[in-house]
């Protein structure tokens, strides 16, 4: 209940007080559970039980304030009559609203030592009385912006005043409320921006995923089959040049909002990142069906969009795989994809279809042989990208970036060559001249330098993977410190349990362990407990929203503190302008990525 007192008043900091309570109350078991992500009410409910314990015949209560902040919700009172309770529940705060009440609304300590004579209890004060309720102590919690969650409050049976390690305690037990309520909101905020685009309100690529996934599985079964498309918008950054990021968002919002209903009720839409979305349909008759659905998505596009008074035009290349029953594509994304890359290169509005269950076989039939004889003649490449400290600029390492160099299929993107690389068991070999080139680089430069290397589920999967990091290392007497393996989850679920123990004897090695595109997906947060990694790397995807919403910040603010924690090093990806920098700064992230510091190419020293 919110309201006033009668008795004793004492003043409440505005901020709550920094430090441990495990000289009065347990707090260590509740940070424990806090730690563990126990569910919020079995948190808080231990709490009120153990201030009962320290606290001779009282009855503790946990208030929780509603999203608007004026009423209340009963969050644990475990030896109060659920007849009191029921009546509480829902009421409003105010200056006469009982003590919780009073005590929430001016957030200050607030003591009735007589509920029968005070005033404010008039309308619950019989109730209360009949139940044995006789005095009343209330602190009210606040959170690290300052706003009051709750109240804290602790009854008794006869009217009694507190003492001054009474009141301690009281304080102590609202300060450990409110990291309770603070963490369980913090996993609820990246559970949501884990599944969901802040900006469009779309599903996100995880959800994609998943669905994928799920599709393909019922296609086998029902001998469907699937469509999936990927549209990159045109001209998003002109928009944002010319009229500002809140119109490029606005436009973004709008062109989700058409691609919804030309997609069809049984379609899941989402966005990918920046200017790119997916539509997945798996009740695609065939690929004409497919070309059918995508001609309509670009269609949606051609009529002007209203942005603030302005008509904006917008189009989008398609890229377009169809996926058969019998479809053996391990990675759609990146076939999907490679398609988006080549309708973008024939020119805007442009859709480009692989058929994954027949015209793709092309693909692997022209590309497979120059695979192979593009390994073998050294026709593979590296660039460089370099990680820089965002405070003073200073390069701490590279990210080493596959390319086909040379030859007569130079340029093929590896979203093209990797996936096929793996469907024909060459992926390894790509990946140990990596590894390879990477450290050779690195020794060849003699500056002192790290290097992250990007690793293939086939080698997470291989066995001898440490023995070959261990070779090449000692090969170029480099310290395996200075090298950097990055997962991304991905490859971690793909690669199981042995893949898990590979990681950890690379980095009992002292191999740094890297998960790449954090924040696509909340299965991570579970690898950060299972896992000690050394870095985490944010996605793009929230980098590139920074300047101009406030979820994506929200977000890389609880992964950095949550990497603190874990003594982790956080990367931000895709840092492309100077406000991305500041703002990454000012959250706390130590490192960044991206074309602001240098496109890659060739290793640079610091």
């Amino acid at each position: 209940m919110r309201g006033g007192s009668r008795g004793r008043k004492v003043a409440l900091p505005t901020s709550v007080r920094e430090g441990g309570s495990d000289g009065l109350i347990h707090g260590g078991d509740i940070l424990r559970l806090i730690a563990a992500h126990a569910p919020l009410d079995t948190t808080l409910r231990r709490l009120a039980e153990l201030v009962e314990e320290e606290l001779a015949r009282a009855k503790a209560s946990i208030l929780l304030l509603s999203v608007d902040g004026q009423h209340i919700k009963v969050a644990a009172a475990p030896s109060l009559p659920e007849q009191f309770n029921a009546a509480i529940d829902g009421e409003t705060i105010g200056p006469t609203q009982g003590t919780c009440g009073v005590a929430a609304y001016e957030r200050r300590v607030v003591i009735t030592t007589d509920i029968g004579h005070d005033p404010n209890w008039e309308p619950w004060r019989d109730g209360a009385l009949a139940l044995g309720l006789a005095s009343c102590w209330s602190t009210p919690f606040v959170g690290a912006d300052n706003e009051v969650l709750g109240t804290f409050a602790v009854y008794f049976g006869e009217p009694r005043e507190p003492s001054e390690g009474e009141l301690l305690l009281l304080r102590e037990a609202g300060h450990l409320a409110a990291v309770a309520v603070q963490q369980d909101a913090s996993q609820r905020t990246l559970r949501d921006l884990a599944r969901t685009d802040p900006l469009t309100h779309l599903a996100n690529r995880e959800v994609l995923a998943d669905r994928l996934q799920a599709a393909q599985a019922r296609s086998i079964r029902s001998g469907g089959s699937v469509a999936l498309m990927l549209l990159g918008v045109d001209g998003i950054a002109a928009v944002n040049e010319s009229f500002g990021h809140a119109a490029g968002d606005e436009l973004l919002r709008l062109i989700a909002q058409r691609l919804v209903i030309a997609a069809g009720p049984s379609a899941t839409v989402a966005r990918m990142w920046g200017d790119e979305f997916a539509v997945l349909r798996e009740d695609v008759r065939d690929s004409d069906d497919a070309v059918t659905i995508a001609t309509r998505l670009r269609q949606a596009l051609v009529e002007p969009f209203d942005v603030d008074g302005l008509d904006l035009f917008a189009s989008a290349g398609l890229g377009l795989a169809v996926l058969g029953p019998d479809s053996v594509e391990p990675d759609p994304l990146r076939i999907a994809g490679a398609a988006l890359e080549r309708a973008k290169a024939l020119g805007r509005g442009e859709i480009v279809m692989h058929d994954v269950s027949t015209a793709g076989q092309g693909d692997l039939v022209t590309l497979a042989p120059a695979l192979r004889r593009g390994i073998a003649a050294q026709e593979f490449g590296l660039a460089y990208q370099p990680i820089v400290d965002l405070r003073s600029g200073r390069v701490v390492r590279h990210e080493a970036l596959l390319r086909w160099a040379s030859g007569q299929h130079q340029g093929v993107p590896p979203d093209t060559f990797v996936p096929l690389a793996e469907r024909i068991g060459l992926v390894g070999d790509l990946g140990r001249y990596a590894l390879g080139e990477a450290l050779g680089e690195l020794y060849r430069q003699s500056s002192g330098l790290g290097v992250s290397v990007n690793v293939s589920v086939h080698q997470l999967s291989d066995d001898s993977l440490p023995a070959t990091v261990d070779e090449t290392l000692a090969k170029y007497d480099l310290p395996a410190s200075r090298l950097t393996l990055e997962v991304t989850e991905g490859v971690l679920l793909r690669s199981g349990g042995v893949g898990w123990r590979i990681l950890s004897t690379l980095r009992e090695r002292g191999v740094r362990i890297a998960i790449d595109d954090f924040g696509t997906g909340f299965g991570q947060l579970s690898y950060l407990r299972q896992f000690p990694f050394d870095e985490i790397k944010i996605d793009r995807s929230f980098v590139a929203d920074l300047v101009d919403d406030a979820h994506a910040r929200a977000i890389v603010a609880s992964v950095v503190s949550l990497a603190a924690a874990l003594e982790s090093e956080v990367v931000a990806e895709g840092v492309e302008q100077p406000e991305q920098r500041e703002i990454l700064l000012e959250l706390g992230c130590e490192y960044g990525q991206g074309y602001l510091f240098g496109v890659p190419g060739v290793m640079r020293p610091s």
